[in-house]
């Protein structure tokens, strides 16, 4: 009796380390152990879904600017030119020889500050009225008002870096002052001549009497060496357009 007790006690105990030992270790073998021993299941990993990649698409970031419309530029209607009549001039020259002495029956030159222009008078022709451009104040220079006579001719002469024909010396201020050409660089053996668009219109120069290169030649071949000239102030010009 006690021995089958015993065998019982032991075939249960056996079982039991079975169940412990065993049955793991047939899974691990890949072995379906045997019916009646329970098996541990065991927890499958649930896959992460994968995430699409995403289709870059490009965007066009520029702005579009609208094109500006250009505005027309009025129409400039010339302005007809005034007639320089002996006539019309003579009763201003008038004017000028009774204030500073001078003769009508004799050559003069009368330079008016205010309307940029020269006036040369011979008793013998017609009034030649000529552009000029005197010294430009808002540079600090100046042309002073001044009567006197056309002094030597000095021609061709260099100064402040540029070059300037046909010049007649006139009077000494802060330099030499004289009535000549529009000034010019020298670029590959041609002149440029520089601010041409000033004469007649506003003053340019440091304290010269500018021409325009045809009327300089005009005034050498006048000869004006001698010859009484006057160059009146603004506030007692000529008018003369």
């Amino acid at each position: 009796m006690i021995l089958i007790v015993a065998t019982v006690i032991l075939v249960a105990l056996a079982g039991t380390a079975w169940a412990a030992w065993g049955a793991p270790w047939l899974r691990r073998a890949g072995l379906r152990p045997a019916a009646g021993v329970a098996a541990t299941v065991t927890p499958t990993r649930t896959p992460r879904p994968q995430t699409a990649t995403p289709t870059l698409v490009p965007i066009d970031l520029s702005i579009a600017l609208p094109t500006a419309t250009a505005q027309p530029l009025p129409t400039m209607t010339p302005m007809p030119a005034s007639p320089a009549t002996p006539d019309a001039l003579t009763p201003r020259l008038v004017q000028v020889v009774e204030r500073y002495g001078m003769d009508m029956a004799r050559r003069f030159v009368v330079i008016d500050l205010l309307s940029q222009s020269m006036t040369v008078w011979d008793p013998e022709a017609a009034p030649r009225v000529m552009p000029i451009s005197t010294g430009d104040e808002t540079r600090g220079y100046r042309t002073l008002a001044w009567y006197g006579l056309v002094g030597e001719y000095w021609g061709t002469f260099h100064a402040s870096g540029v070059y300037a024909d046909e010049g007649w010396y006139l009077f000494q201020d802060a330099g030499n002052i004289l009535i000549h050409g529009t000034p010019y660089t020298l670029v590959d053996g041609q002149k440029v001549y520089e601010d041409v668009d000033a004469l007649g219109v506003y003053p340019a120069s440091k304290g010269c009497i500018r021409l325009t290169p045809e009327d300089a030649a005009w005034f050498t071949g006048w000869n004006p060496k001698g010859a009484p000239i006057v160059i009146l102030p603004k506030d007692q010009g000529l008018g003369i357009p």
